[in-house]
């Protein structure tokens, strides 16, 4: 794998409902996101107050959060999760180690798949994410 633009990739091959995808920083600095026709939009600002919001989890259900100027309802969070939601369309949020993903979604059966997608990621292990310099010393070959 080249780097994090791979990871993003994996995203949105694994589902059509993925429309955009980012991975940030815990600062909110932004490691790779998709670009082009479904470029992801979110603001400098807005990810850095999206980031600090995995330091009290529990409180975002009660003010939502804020990404692509679109405030989203947050009807869910788990310990290293985020699930925003604006009528047939939505986010997911998951902290690993390093960094944050971030998954925009469209479409009525894209909760489903996003969940899926979830199961993914921890199923490989991505919250261990190696930086993107050591991924060429990586001999890996998804399963896709």
């Amino acid at each position: 794998m080249a780097g994090w633009d791979d990871y993003i990739n994996i995203l949105l091959q694994k589902s059509s409902a993925i429309k955009r995808a980012a991975i940030i920083g815990t600062d909110g600095s932004i490691w790779a996101r998709t670009n082009d026709g479904g470029a992801f939009r979110a603001t400098d600002a807005e990810l850095k107050k999206f980031a600090a919001l995995f330091a009290n989890i529990n409180s975002v259900p009660g003010t939502g959060a804020d990404l692509e100027g679109v405030h989203y309802i947050v009807p869910r969070v788990e310990e290293k999760l985020i699930f925003g939601k604006k009528e047939q369309t939505g986010f997911f949020a998951a902290k690993t180690n390093q960094a944050i993903v971030i998954a925009m979604y469209e479409g009525d059966n894209a909760q489903s798949a996003a969940r899926w997608i979830l199961d993914y990621i921890q199923g490989r292990h991505w919250y261990k994410l190696p930086p993107p310099s050591q991924l060429r010393f990586i001999s890996y070959s998804p399963v896709l």
